[in-house]
């Protein structure tokens, strides 16, 4: 039971720490803020999240806890799971906008880098559960494609409002 609750936050925090920290970046750099700003939003995004991630793992398995005792799953332990992977593995997708000076250019590097993150998250993922390291690597690296496309549009859509 540990081992799948190691896993499935660490994967939902990966995911997510990736995805939601592409579609910010996006919307932010689409609307033509400096390089200072966009990192300083990519990071602000990155903690709020990773707290407010760790904190709902934590009442999501309290609650659990309430309708069913017997349920052992330890709460400190996977909140923090939850925190280290959305915060370590969300910072991925900010580091070209804090590497290269065109922001323009770090757009393209950021979604590159969390699409190789999203296979190795699913390759590490295949690996540890013994299920077919590929399949799943690409299986979330799909997800994810699909997933950061509609938060790169939304981010341009929303970042041409007056």
């Amino acid at each position: 039971m540990r081992r799948k609750s190691f896993f499935r936050n660490f994967v939902f925090g990966a995911e997510d720490g990736l995805v939601s920290t592409v579609g910010l970046l996006s919307g932010v750099s689409f609307a033509g803020l400096a390089a200072r700003e966009i990192i300083l939003s990519g990071v602000i995004l990155i903690i709020v999240e990773a707290i407010s991630m760790a904190a709902g793992v934590y009442i999501s398995e309290d609650t659990e806890k309430e309708i069913d005792p017997s349920e052992k799953e330890n709460q400190l332990n996977d909140a923090a799971v939850m925190f280290f992977s959305y915060a370590l593995i969300g910072m991925i997708p900010l580091l070209p906008y804090i590497a290269l000076d065109d922001t323009n250019i770090a757009f393209y590097w950021s979604i590159i880098a969390s699409l190789i993150a999203l296979f190795a998250v699913g390759l590490v993922k295949g690996f540890f559960i013994h299920s077919h390291p590929l399949k799943g690597a690409l299986k979330i690296t799909a997800i994810g494609a699909i997933v950061i496309g509609i938060a790169v549009s939304i981010g341009s859509l929303i970042s041409r409002w007056p």
